[in-house]
């Protein structure tokens, strides 16, 4: 499969991702808080597979809105920069792919690379698990902070899982 159609794949999951949750009016429950339902483990598999990219267009969609504009305006922005960030997301994981591919250093960097990504970003989650845990009034999301965390942690292990897909589909 092309990087072209990987790409396309995911932007159809993230879009089909904010329809729905535009349909299932996800900027108002955001607001006012909710525990996990269909929405939200559909966002984490989303950002499981596209973490750097939807974490970056979670936190400039905060940014660029600044509390004036309504939650649905916020949300649309979020969904569009996610949609927007996904190409350069994918074409850079098959930059170091292609990078690594064929190169035994290369690839064992690429390797402790993806490890620590992954175990600081999962110290990072757990701290951000605790942190969204505590007892307050101002935090609605207990998992805000812990999914973006994870989503990110985890982008090691897709850029590897991708760099394996690539080699073993350039060696047919």
């Amino acid at each position: 499969m092309s990087i072209h159609k990987i790409a396309k794949w995911n932007a159809l999951l993230v879009l089909s991702i904010g329809v729905y949750g535009l349909l299932t009016d996800e900027p108002y429950w955001r607001s006012n808080g909710h525990g996990p339902w269909l929405y939200d483990y559909l966002f984490w598999c989303g950002l499981a597979l596209n973490g750097p990219s939807g974490f970056a267009a979670d936190y400039a969609s905060w940014v660029i809105t600044d509390d004036g504009p309504t939650a649905e305006w916020r949300f649309v922005v979020q969904y569009g920069l996610w949609l927007l960030l996904l190409w350069p997301q994918w074409k850079g994981y098959d930059a170091v792919a292609t990078w690594c591919i064929g190169h035994r250093g290369r690839e064992t960097s690429l390797y402790l690379t993806t490890a620590g990504i992954t175990v600081i970003g999962g110290v990072a989650a757990y701290k951000a698990w605790i942190y969204g845990h505590r007892p307050t009034e101002f935090f609605i999301d207990h998992y805000f902070w812990f999914v973006r965390i994870a989503g990110v942690a985890l982008s090691g292990m897709v850029i590897l899982a991708y760099t394996r897909f690539a080699k073993r589909s350039r060696a047919l």
